[in-house]
């Protein structure tokens, strides 16, 4: 996919987006309000690198040396001990545990110096100096206990050098008075007494080390009072959860995308039937309690009757050697728009000074009668049956030049009837006449009609319904013609919203729960009558009741819901019921805020005692 193509998914499913951003704003939004403000009291402790009880024995050796930054990050780990976080919690009588104070403490170095700074957040920012100080405290005294701690094992170590130069001098006194004043022992008992008087000194030094020592850190800047809150922060919330939002609508957009499997361009289309589009024909708008609408007729200025002399001039365009006179139209799945665009075709043919004749092949849920006010007594069955002639059945709406035939009663073999020679010759009779013959087929899904009488017609024209066909449906439904020899010229997509015509008609959402078909040619009553609308010429219009067909209970094979689409399907639903609930939420959040706010009822403070 290229740019352009994020591009128009963006565009198309923006709804989504904006939805999921705004819920994430006032979420976001509403958590500043409600959540209790954070102060923060920060304190400086520089450390020293030198060991002074290592120091006083002659050997200066530094804690950091050769890492440097290895030995400050231990000093930054030493300084969240638990032990003086303890102490720091029985100091100032918190009522926190150890751990729970450790996720309000942030330990680091100020940049490549020896300084550590301590920062602690708290809900008042008072506690939250003292917690600063009473920590790093506790860090000062453990640090110089430490030291003292060494300062104390090298003067033990000197005692027992003592103990022993000691012992060495007594024993070099026995000697000489026992052996008398010899040269050799008087040297050794002078060596011993300047090893003893050496030792003497140096523990001297280390007992007042030990009283000076001060340990390895010092507070160099203490926490103070900051009455500014750290967070929350609304503007900086708001950005943040607007950004989350647009991140994650636009996530679940290419995610919906992902997983939906209609078709969103012509490009689909065409590759899905192997054949070009031939019309995008815009949404109608039905008045109220109006099913049906001849919108070449009715409204011949808007839109989409447009389209339908677009449709008619590419019709004649790929016609140019007049070898096309019968032409079937059908779609893939019911409810796709085969039926208006059957209808709307022929009257616009017949506008151009076409001789048409509509032949209505839908003998289970007939429409075409509705489209032209005309009556369904004679038609298409009778004459297939023999019971009437073709020049019964053929009823003429208005326009000269324009011919109906309705589909009549439900026939107990309606594909046999389609499928016969009976059928191919009233399709040579009507030829004579007319330049066009368009026969307004059932679904290819639902029936096995359009297959069977596909194989009289010289082309098919395939319907779709944007947001709604899918591409195994389409697939489907041109193999079923290909499985015939149908040949499939073209095809129109019906039902367009505003804004998605032009540039390949674009992308278009929009949920679609699993295939239905099986039962759309079930179940209909033996007796249920049939109103059809018939408008003369004078503007009134008459309803007059039509024979219903019988019953009929077959059904062609419906492909199943896949899994892609299942899953699509149960997430859509999950998310909209997630994001009901937290819109929801978030709005209670804010009125709530609010409210307290002008009456001072004090529900936000008892709310955040309860999140504490």
């Amino acid at each position: 996919m290229e740019l352009r193509d994020y591009l128009k998914i963006i565009k198309s499913r923006r709804s989504v987006i904006v939805r999921v951003a705004i819920i994430a704003l006032v979420t976001a939004l509403a958590v500043s309000f409600i959540q209790a403000p954070q102060f923060v009291g920060e304190t400086r402790v520089l450390i020293t690198d030198r060991d002074a009880g290592a120091a006083l024995l002659g050997t200066a050796i530094t804690e950091f040396t050769g890492q440097p930054e290895r030995g400050m990050q231990t000093q930054v780990q030493l300084l969240q001990m638990r032990p003086l976080l303890e102490n720091t919690i029985r100091a100032l009588s918190l009522g926190m545990t150890a751990d729970a104070l450790a996720q309000n403490v942030t330990v680091s170095t100020v940049g490549q110096t020896n300084i550590i700074q301590v920062s602690v957040r708290y809900t008042d920012p008072r506690m939250a100096a003292d917690i600063a100080n009473r920590l790093a405290d506790e860090f000062v005294v453990w640090s110089r206990d430490h030291r003292r701690e060494s300062i104390a094992a090298a003067a033990d170590e000197v005692d027992a050098r003592l103990t022993e130069a000691e012992d060495r001098i007594l024993t070099l006194g026995r000697r000489i008075q026992a052996e008398g004043r010899q040269e050799e022992l008087a040297a050794e008992l002078q060596i011993a007494i300047g090893a003893y008087t050496t030792l003497a000194e140096k523990r001297e030094t280390l007992l007042i080390q030990e009283q000076l020592e001060t340990g390895a850190a010092r507070i160099v800047s203490e926490a103070v009072y900051n009455p500014q809150p750290v967070s929350p922060n609304p503007l900086r919330n708001a950005l943040l959860g607007l950004s989350l939002g647009l991140v994650l609508g636009i996530g679940l957009a290419l995610l919906n995308e992902y997983l939906d499997n209609t078709l969103k361009s012509t490009e689909e289309v065409e590759g899905a039937l192997g054949a070009p589009v031939l019309g995008l024909i815009p949404l109608e708008k039905l008045e109220k309690d109006e099913k049906r609408k001849l919108t070449i007729i009715e409204n011949p200025g808007s839109p989409a009757a447009e389209a339908y002399r677009v449709l008619r001039n590419s019709l004649d365009f790929i016609n140019f050697e007049h070898n096309i006179k019968t032409l079937l139209i059908t779609s893939a799945a019911p409810a796709e728009g085969k039926s208006t665009v059957a209808a709307n075709l022929a009257a616009s043919l017949a506008q151009a000074g076409k001789r048409v004749v509509l032949v209505s092949c839908d003998f289970r849920r007939p429409t075409t009668e509705t489209f032209f006010g005309i009556q369904n007594i004679i038609g298409l069955s009778d004459v297939l049956r023999g019971s009437q002639t073709m020049k019964a059945a053929l009823q003429r709406p208005g326009d000269e030049r324009l011919l109906v035939m309705t589909s009549g009663k439900m026939p107990p073999n309606p594909s046999e009837l389609l499928g016969s020679n009976k059928m191919k010759e009233l399709i040579e009779s009507l030829e004579e006449w007319a330049d066009w013959v368009i026969l307004d087929a059932p679904p290819l899904l639902a029936v096995a009609d359009p297959s069977a009488v596909a194989r009289w017609v010289d082309g098919v024209l395939m319907v779709t319904k944007a947001g709604s066909s899918t591409r195994e449906t389409a697939t489907k439904g041109r193999e079923l013609l290909e499985m015939v020899g149908a040949r499939i010229l073209g095809s129109v997509v019906w039902g367009l919203q505003q804004g998605e015509q032009g540039g390949g008609y674009g992308y278009y959402g929009g949920h679609y729960g699993p295939y239905s078909y099986a039962g759309y040619y079930q179940d209909v009553p033996t007796d249920r009558g049939r109103k059809a609308s018939r408008q003369p010429d004078s503007g009134a219009r008459t309803t007059v009741d039509v024979g219903a067909p019988a019953r009929y209970t077959s059904a062609a094979g419906i492909p199943a819901e896949g899994t892609a689409q299942r899953y699509a399907r149960i997430l859509g639903q999950l998310l909209s019921v997630v994001l009901a609930v937290v819109l929801l939420f978030a709005v209670l959040v804010v009125a709530m805020y609010f409210v307290d706010q002008s009456l001072g009822l004090g529900m936000v403070e008892q709310v955040r005692a309860l999140l504490r």
